[in-house]
Protein backbone atom coordinates (compact mmCIF):
# COMPACT_ATOMS: atom_id res chain seq x y z
CA UNK A 1 0.00 0.00 0.00
CA UNK A 2 2.99 2.28 0.88
CA UNK A 3 6.28 2.28 1.65
CA UNK A 4 6.77 5.14 3.64
CA UNK A 5 4.11 7.12 6.02
CA UNK A 6 3.89 10.23 6.17
CA UNK A 7 1.20 11.88 8.09
CA UNK A 8 -2.38 11.24 9.40
CA UNK A 9 -3.68 14.24 9.81
CA UNK A 10 -6.54 14.64 12.52
CA UNK A 11 -9.86 15.10 10.86
CA UNK A 12 -11.82 16.14 14.04
CA UNK A 13 -15.46 15.65 12.26
CA UNK A 14 -14.37 12.04 11.32
CA UNK A 15 -13.04 10.79 14.09
CA UNK A 16 -10.67 8.64 12.19
CA UNK A 17 -6.85 9.45 10.47
CA UNK A 18 -6.60 5.80 9.02
CA UNK A 19 -5.32 5.27 5.34
CA UNK A 20 -7.59 2.49 4.91
CA UNK A 21 -10.32 5.12 4.46
CA UNK A 22 -8.89 5.63 1.00
CA UNK A 23 -11.04 2.84 -0.25
CA UNK A 24 -14.96 2.95 -0.84
CA UNK A 25 -16.78 4.89 1.53
CA UNK A 26 -14.33 4.57 4.42
CA UNK A 27 -14.71 3.28 7.64
CA UNK A 28 -17.88 2.00 8.83
CA UNK A 29 -19.66 2.71 12.24
CA UNK A 30 -20.79 -0.64 13.44
CA UNK A 31 -24.23 -0.41 15.07
CA UNK A 32 -25.01 0.53 18.63
CA UNK A 33 -24.94 3.30 21.08
CA UNK A 34 -22.54 3.35 24.07
CA UNK A 35 -24.09 0.60 26.23
CA UNK A 36 -24.00 -1.61 22.83
CA UNK A 37 -20.41 -0.87 21.92
CA UNK A 38 -19.09 -1.73 25.40
CA UNK A 39 -19.81 -5.43 24.63
CA UNK A 40 -18.16 -5.98 21.69
CA UNK A 41 -21.08 -4.09 18.99
CA UNK A 42 -23.62 -6.57 20.27
CA UNK A 43 -27.07 -5.12 19.04
CA UNK A 44 -29.19 -7.92 17.09
CA UNK A 45 -30.95 -9.75 20.44
CA UNK A 46 -29.50 -6.47 23.00
CA UNK A 47 -33.23 -5.33 24.90
CA UNK A 48 -32.70 -3.13 27.67
CA UNK A 49 -35.52 -0.84 29.04
CA UNK A 50 -32.41 2.17 29.72
CA UNK A 51 -31.02 2.26 26.76
CA UNK A 52 -31.09 2.92 22.97
CA UNK A 53 -30.83 0.63 20.58
CA UNK A 54 -30.91 1.38 17.08
CA UNK A 55 -29.24 -1.77 16.15
CA UNK A 56 -32.59 -3.70 16.08
CA UNK A 57 -35.70 -1.55 16.06
CA UNK A 58 -37.57 -4.07 17.94
CA UNK A 59 -35.92 -3.25 21.13
CA UNK A 60 -37.56 0.21 21.38
CA UNK A 61 -40.68 -1.69 22.96
CA UNK A 62 -38.65 -2.37 25.76
CA UNK A 63 -38.87 0.97 27.31
CA UNK A 64 -41.18 2.12 30.41
CA UNK A 65 -44.36 2.83 29.31
CA UNK A 66 -44.32 6.02 31.35
CA UNK A 67 -40.42 6.78 30.17
CA UNK A 68 -38.66 9.36 27.96
CA UNK A 69 -34.95 8.69 26.93
CA UNK A 70 -31.66 11.13 25.99
CA UNK A 71 -28.88 9.91 24.52
CA UNK A 72 -25.74 11.82 23.22
CA UNK A 73 -21.95 10.54 22.59
CA UNK A 74 -18.46 11.33 21.77
CA UNK A 75 -15.13 9.86 21.87
CA UNK A 76 -11.41 10.03 21.59
CA UNK A 77 -9.33 8.33 19.79
CA UNK A 78 -5.14 7.54 19.21
CA UNK A 79 -4.02 5.68 16.51
CA UNK A 80 -0.69 4.40 15.69
CA UNK A 81 0.15 3.04 12.04
CA UNK A 82 3.16 1.04 10.89
CA UNK A 83 4.91 -0.76 7.55
CA UNK A 84 7.34 -3.10 7.44
CA UNK A 85 10.20 -0.56 7.25
CA UNK A 86 10.12 0.44 10.44
CA UNK A 87 8.30 3.79 9.90
CA UNK A 88 5.42 4.84 12.49
CA UNK A 89 2.58 7.46 12.95
CA UNK A 90 0.54 8.28 15.47
CA UNK A 91 -2.79 10.63 15.61
CA UNK A 92 -5.61 11.79 18.19
CA UNK A 93 -9.58 12.23 16.62
CA UNK A 94 -11.89 13.83 18.91
CA UNK A 95 -15.84 13.19 17.57
CA UNK A 96 -19.00 13.72 18.79
CA UNK A 97 -20.76 10.50 17.89
CA UNK A 98 -24.43 10.58 18.26
CA UNK A 99 -27.70 11.63 19.40
CA UNK A 100 -30.93 10.01 20.00
CA UNK A 101 -34.54 9.98 21.77
CA UNK A 102 -36.88 7.38 22.87
CA UNK A 103 -40.47 7.01 23.85
CA UNK A 104 -43.29 5.57 24.17
CA UNK A 105 -46.60 6.05 22.49
CA UNK A 106 -48.61 2.89 23.49
CA UNK A 107 -48.37 -0.22 25.75
CA UNK A 108 -47.42 -2.14 22.86
CA UNK A 109 -45.86 1.02 20.46
CA UNK A 110 -42.79 3.15 20.94
CA UNK A 111 -40.94 5.63 18.79
CA UNK A 112 -36.95 6.66 18.41
CA UNK A 113 -35.16 9.04 16.07
CA UNK A 114 -31.57 10.30 16.57
CA UNK A 115 -28.35 11.12 13.74
CA UNK A 116 -25.37 8.65 13.90
CA UNK A 117 -22.42 8.10 11.25
CA UNK A 118 -22.20 6.00 8.59
CA UNK A 119 -18.91 5.82 7.86
CA UNK A 120 -15.78 8.11 8.11
CA UNK A 121 -12.95 9.02 5.75
CA UNK A 122 -10.08 11.19 6.44
CA UNK A 123 -6.32 10.81 6.26
CA UNK A 124 -2.86 12.01 4.87
CA UNK A 125 -0.37 10.02 3.79
CA UNK A 126 2.26 9.48 0.96
CA UNK A 127 5.33 7.69 -0.15
CA UNK A 128 8.17 7.79 -2.27
CA UNK A 129 9.50 4.68 -4.74
CA UNK A 130 12.30 4.14 -7.10
CA UNK A 131 11.14 2.38 -10.33
CA UNK A 132 12.84 1.46 -13.58
CA UNK A 133 12.55 3.85 -16.55
CA UNK A 134 12.88 2.62 -19.97
CA UNK A 135 12.80 6.01 -21.59
CA UNK A 136 15.42 7.66 -19.32
CA UNK A 137 17.44 3.80 -19.53
CA UNK A 138 17.97 4.68 -15.48
CA UNK A 139 15.68 4.59 -12.37
CA UNK A 140 12.61 6.87 -11.80
CA UNK A 141 11.65 8.69 -8.50
CA UNK A 142 8.04 8.34 -7.93
CA UNK A 143 6.12 10.90 -5.04
CA UNK A 144 2.97 10.24 -4.33
CA UNK A 145 0.32 11.69 -2.02
CA UNK A 146 -3.06 10.99 -0.88
CA UNK A 147 -5.63 13.03 0.60
CA UNK A 148 -9.45 12.51 1.58
CA UNK A 149 -12.12 13.45 4.18
CA UNK A 150 -15.73 13.36 4.79
CA UNK A 151 -18.38 11.16 6.34
CA UNK A 152 -22.27 10.07 5.60
CA UNK A 153 -24.06 10.09 8.30
CA UNK A 154 -28.06 8.99 8.96
CA UNK A 155 -30.81 10.47 10.28
CA UNK A 156 -33.32 7.96 11.58
CA UNK A 157 -36.95 7.28 12.59
CA UNK A 158 -37.98 3.85 13.92
CA UNK A 159 -40.76 2.18 15.33
CA UNK A 160 -41.32 -0.98 17.49
CA UNK A 161 -44.35 -2.15 17.98
CA UNK A 162 -45.32 -5.92 20.22
CA UNK A 163 -48.17 -7.36 18.75
CA UNK A 164 -48.28 -9.87 21.52
CA UNK A 165 -46.09 -10.86 24.89
CA UNK A 166 -42.69 -11.44 24.19
CA UNK A 167 -42.54 -10.52 20.84
CA UNK A 168 -41.49 -7.13 18.79
CA UNK A 169 -41.33 -6.20 15.17
CA UNK A 170 -39.36 -3.00 14.16
CA UNK A 171 -38.02 -0.73 11.38
CA UNK A 172 -35.65 2.01 10.70
CA UNK A 173 -35.83 4.80 8.45
CA UNK A 174 -32.72 6.18 7.21
CA UNK A 175 -32.13 9.55 5.68
CA UNK A 176 -28.40 9.00 4.29
CA UNK A 177 -26.28 12.58 3.96
CA UNK A 178 -22.85 13.48 3.45
CA UNK A 179 -20.17 14.12 1.03
CA UNK A 180 -16.83 12.29 0.83
CA UNK A 181 -13.69 13.73 -1.17
CA UNK A 182 -10.50 11.76 -2.26
CA UNK A 183 -7.65 13.72 -3.94
CA UNK A 184 -3.99 12.04 -4.82
CA UNK A 185 -1.07 13.16 -6.71
CA UNK A 186 1.47 11.28 -8.64
CA UNK A 187 4.95 13.88 -9.36
CA UNK A 188 8.34 12.60 -10.25
CA UNK A 189 11.78 14.21 -9.48
CA UNK A 190 12.60 14.35 -12.99
CA UNK A 191 10.91 17.10 -14.99
CA UNK A 192 10.71 16.13 -18.26
CA UNK A 193 7.10 13.65 -16.99
CA UNK A 194 4.47 15.52 -16.12
CA UNK A 195 2.13 15.34 -13.00
CA UNK A 196 -0.75 13.95 -12.67
CA UNK A 197 -3.49 14.55 -9.94
CA UNK A 198 -6.94 12.34 -9.43
CA UNK A 199 -9.76 14.33 -7.46
CA UNK A 200 -12.74 12.50 -6.89
CA UNK A 201 -15.88 13.85 -4.85
CA UNK A 202 -19.54 11.75 -3.59
CA UNK A 203 -22.39 13.92 -2.42
CA UNK A 204 -25.16 11.43 -1.22
CA UNK A 205 -28.81 12.08 -0.05
CA UNK A 206 -31.23 9.30 -0.28
CA UNK A 207 -33.14 6.82 2.45
CA UNK A 208 -32.86 2.86 3.38
CA UNK A 209 -34.69 1.55 5.58
CA UNK A 210 -33.94 -1.57 7.99
CA UNK A 211 -36.35 -4.26 9.71
CA UNK A 212 -36.24 -5.92 12.90
CA UNK A 213 -37.86 -8.70 15.26
CA UNK A 214 -37.16 -9.95 18.72
CA UNK A 215 -38.37 -12.72 20.95
CA UNK A 216 -38.02 -13.33 24.52
CA UNK A 217 -38.01 -16.71 25.65
CA UNK A 218 -38.76 -16.58 29.49
CA UNK A 219 -36.87 -20.02 30.80
CA UNK A 220 -37.59 -19.20 34.76
CA UNK A 221 -38.99 -16.17 36.52
CA UNK A 222 -35.32 -14.68 36.69
CA UNK A 223 -33.79 -16.20 33.41
CA UNK A 224 -34.52 -14.99 29.81
CA UNK A 225 -33.18 -15.96 26.11
CA UNK A 226 -33.84 -13.41 23.59
CA UNK A 227 -33.38 -13.97 19.97
CA UNK A 228 -33.30 -11.05 17.54
CA UNK A 229 -32.63 -10.51 13.72
CA UNK A 230 -32.46 -7.58 11.55
CA UNK A 231 -32.58 -7.21 7.85
CA UNK A 232 -31.28 -4.11 6.04
CA UNK A 233 -32.60 -3.59 2.65
CA UNK A 234 -30.18 -2.42 -0.42
CA UNK A 235 -30.76 0.80 -1.34
CA UNK A 236 -29.81 2.72 -4.70
CA UNK A 237 -28.33 6.06 -3.40
CA UNK A 238 -28.99 9.23 -5.15
CA UNK A 239 -25.81 11.00 -5.53
CA UNK A 240 -23.71 13.95 -7.18
CA UNK A 241 -19.98 12.63 -8.13
CA UNK A 242 -17.55 13.09 -10.29
CA UNK A 243 -13.70 12.11 -11.08
CA UNK A 244 -11.45 14.63 -12.58
CA UNK A 245 -7.42 13.84 -14.16
CA UNK A 246 -5.78 15.90 -14.51
CA UNK A 247 -2.46 15.80 -16.45
CA UNK A 248 0.00 18.99 -15.67
CA UNK A 249 0.51 20.84 -18.76
CA UNK A 250 -0.92 18.29 -21.19
CA UNK A 251 -5.19 17.52 -20.25
CA UNK A 252 -8.15 17.70 -18.19
CA UNK A 253 -10.72 14.64 -18.22
CA UNK A 254 -13.63 14.68 -15.93
CA UNK A 255 -16.37 11.96 -15.59
CA UNK A 256 -19.24 12.21 -14.14
CA UNK A 257 -20.89 9.22 -11.86
CA UNK A 258 -24.20 10.74 -10.60
CA UNK A 259 -26.17 7.86 -9.36
CA UNK A 260 -24.14 4.67 -9.37
CA UNK A 261 -23.94 4.23 -6.12
CA UNK A 262 -25.23 1.64 -3.27
CA UNK A 263 -25.67 0.93 0.34
CA UNK A 264 -25.83 -3.27 0.82
CA UNK A 265 -28.31 -5.67 1.67
CA UNK A 266 -27.78 -7.12 4.85
CA UNK A 267 -28.75 -9.17 7.97
CA UNK A 268 -28.07 -10.07 11.32
CA UNK A 269 -28.78 -12.21 14.52
CA UNK A 270 -27.68 -13.00 17.78
CA UNK A 271 -28.90 -14.18 21.55
CA UNK A 272 -28.75 -12.50 24.73
CA UNK A 273 -29.31 -14.69 27.77
CA UNK A 274 -29.71 -12.49 30.81
CA UNK A 275 -30.11 -13.65 34.77
CA UNK A 276 -32.76 -11.31 36.26
CA UNK A 277 -30.89 -7.27 36.44
CA UNK A 278 -27.79 -8.80 37.14
CA UNK A 279 -25.54 -11.21 34.01
CA UNK A 280 -26.28 -10.29 30.29
CA UNK A 281 -24.37 -12.58 28.07
CA UNK A 282 -24.93 -12.34 24.09
CA UNK A 283 -23.80 -13.05 20.77
CA UNK A 284 -24.11 -11.51 17.62
CA UNK A 285 -23.46 -12.11 13.83
CA UNK A 286 -24.27 -9.79 10.77
CA UNK A 287 -23.70 -9.86 7.09
CA UNK A 288 -23.13 -7.35 4.43
CA UNK A 289 -23.70 -8.49 0.60
CA UNK A 290 -21.04 -6.03 -0.35
CA UNK A 291 -19.98 -7.70 -3.78
CA UNK A 292 -22.90 -6.29 -5.90
CA UNK A 293 -23.14 -2.57 -4.33
CA UNK A 294 -21.62 -0.40 -7.19
CA UNK A 295 -19.54 2.20 -6.36
CA UNK A 296 -18.64 4.72 -8.80
CA UNK A 297 -20.36 2.25 -11.19
CA UNK A 298 -18.10 -0.49 -10.21
CA UNK A 299 -18.22 -3.37 -8.19
CA UNK A 300 -15.18 -3.67 -6.27
CA UNK A 301 -15.75 -4.33 -2.68
CA UNK A 302 -16.35 -8.09 -0.96
CA UNK A 303 -18.86 -9.44 1.44
CA UNK A 304 -18.30 -8.46 5.31
CA UNK A 305 -19.14 -10.83 8.14
CA UNK A 306 -18.89 -9.39 11.11
CA UNK A 307 -19.28 -11.38 14.70
CA UNK A 308 -18.93 -10.13 18.32
CA UNK A 309 -19.23 -11.33 21.83
CA UNK A 310 -20.18 -9.42 25.34
CA UNK A 311 -21.20 -9.44 28.67
CA UNK A 312 -22.69 -6.95 31.20
CA UNK A 313 -22.19 -7.63 35.17
CA UNK A 314 -24.63 -5.63 37.18
CA UNK A 315 -24.31 -6.50 41.22
CA UNK A 316 -27.14 -4.66 42.60
CA UNK A 317 -28.81 -1.77 41.41
CA UNK A 318 -30.45 -0.56 44.12
CA UNK A 319 -27.49 -1.58 46.74
CA UNK A 320 -26.73 1.84 49.03
CA UNK A 321 -23.07 0.49 47.95
CA UNK A 322 -21.89 2.79 45.00
CA UNK A 323 -19.88 0.04 43.42
CA UNK A 324 -22.23 -2.92 43.66
CA UNK A 325 -24.85 -0.03 41.61
CA UNK A 326 -22.18 0.29 38.32
CA UNK A 327 -22.54 -2.49 35.19
CA UNK A 328 -19.19 -3.88 34.19
CA UNK A 329 -19.09 -4.63 30.36
CA UNK A 330 -16.56 -6.39 28.50
CA UNK A 331 -16.68 -8.13 24.27
CA UNK A 332 -15.17 -8.42 21.64
CA UNK A 333 -15.62 -8.45 17.82
CA UNK A 334 -13.94 -9.74 14.42
CA UNK A 335 -15.05 -8.47 10.99
CA UNK A 336 -13.24 -9.22 7.73
CA UNK A 337 -12.55 -5.54 5.30
CA UNK A 338 -15.32 -4.77 3.00
CA UNK A 339 -12.23 -3.74 0.54
CA UNK A 340 -9.51 -5.08 -0.71
CA UNK A 341 -6.30 -3.37 -0.58
CA UNK A 342 -3.56 -4.26 -3.64
CA UNK A 343 -6.18 -7.23 -4.41
CA UNK A 344 -5.55 -8.29 -0.74
CA UNK A 345 -7.75 -9.12 1.74
CA UNK A 346 -7.37 -8.40 5.67
CA UNK A 347 -9.38 -8.69 8.65
CA UNK A 348 -10.00 -6.16 11.59
CA UNK A 349 -10.51 -7.35 15.46
CA UNK A 350 -11.69 -5.25 18.69
CA UNK A 351 -11.72 -5.74 22.20
CA UNK A 352 -14.01 -3.27 24.51
CA UNK A 353 -14.92 -2.85 28.07
CA UNK A 354 -16.99 -0.36 29.61
CA UNK A 355 -18.61 0.81 33.33
CA UNK A 356 -22.48 2.32 33.56
CA UNK A 357 -22.18 5.21 36.29
CA UNK A 358 -25.93 5.74 37.52
CA UNK A 359 -26.21 9.02 38.77
CA UNK A 360 -29.50 8.36 41.22
CA UNK A 361 -30.00 5.36 43.06
CA UNK A 362 -33.54 4.65 41.27
CA UNK A 363 -35.08 1.92 39.46
CA UNK A 364 -34.22 3.76 35.66
CA UNK A 365 -31.31 6.30 36.68
CA UNK A 366 -29.55 8.46 34.44
CA UNK A 367 -26.14 6.49 33.24
CA UNK A 368 -23.10 8.15 32.37
CA UNK A 369 -21.28 5.37 29.95
CA UNK A 370 -17.62 5.11 29.94
CA UNK A 371 -16.43 2.54 27.35
CA UNK A 372 -12.76 1.88 25.90
CA UNK A 373 -11.40 0.29 22.97
CA UNK A 374 -8.72 -1.83 21.66
CA UNK A 375 -8.45 -2.51 18.13
CA UNK A 376 -6.59 -3.18 15.32
CA UNK A 377 -6.16 -3.38 11.16
CA UNK A 378 -4.47 -4.96 8.51
CA UNK A 379 -0.78 -6.34 9.02
CA UNK A 380 3.09 -5.26 8.37
CA UNK A 381 3.55 -7.46 5.72
CA UNK A 382 2.34 -7.81 2.21
CA UNK A 383 3.03 -4.13 1.24
CA UNK A 384 0.38 -3.03 3.97
CA UNK A 385 -0.38 -0.88 7.22
CA UNK A 386 -0.59 -2.29 10.79
CA UNK A 387 -2.97 0.23 12.51
CA UNK A 388 -3.79 0.10 15.92
CA UNK A 389 -6.24 1.92 18.13
CA UNK A 390 -7.58 3.17 21.39
CA UNK A 391 -10.98 4.54 21.91
CA UNK A 392 -12.19 6.31 24.98
CA UNK A 393 -15.97 6.87 24.41
CA UNK A 394 -18.65 9.20 26.87
CA UNK A 395 -21.96 8.45 26.47
CA UNK A 396 -24.64 10.09 28.81
CA UNK A 397 -28.41 8.25 29.24
CA UNK A 398 -31.15 10.57 30.71
CA UNK A 399 -34.27 8.51 31.65
CA UNK A 400 -36.92 10.32 32.68
CA UNK A 401 -40.32 9.89 34.13
CA UNK A 402 -43.11 11.40 31.83
CA UNK A 403 -46.49 11.05 31.48
CA UNK A 404 -47.51 10.77 35.44
CA UNK A 405 -50.19 12.14 36.47
CA UNK A 406 -49.72 14.23 39.84
CA UNK A 407 -51.85 13.58 43.34
CA UNK A 408 -52.65 16.89 45.03
CA UNK A 409 -54.36 16.70 48.73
Amino acid sequence: MMSVLSAAAMQAQNNTSSPYTRYGYGELSNPGFGYCKSMGGLSAAVRNSKYINPGNPASFTAIDTMGFRFEVGGSAKRSSFSDNNGNTQASWDVNFDYMAMQFPISKWLAFSAGVQPFSFVGYEFGNKTVQPSTITADTLAVNSSYTGSGDISQVYMGLGVSPFRNFSLGANVYYNFGTIDHNSVVSFDNPTFHSTTQTSSISVHDWSVSLGTQYVLPLSQTRNLTWGATFDFKSKLTANADKTITTSGVDTVSIDYDNTFDLPMGFGTGFVYDISDSWTVGVDYKYQKWSDVRYFNETPFSDRHRVAAGFEFLPNKMSKSYFKRISYRAGLNYCNSYFKVNEKDFNQTGFSAGLGLPLRRVANPTILNIGFEYGRAGKKTDDLILEQYFKMSFNLTLNERWFVKHKFE
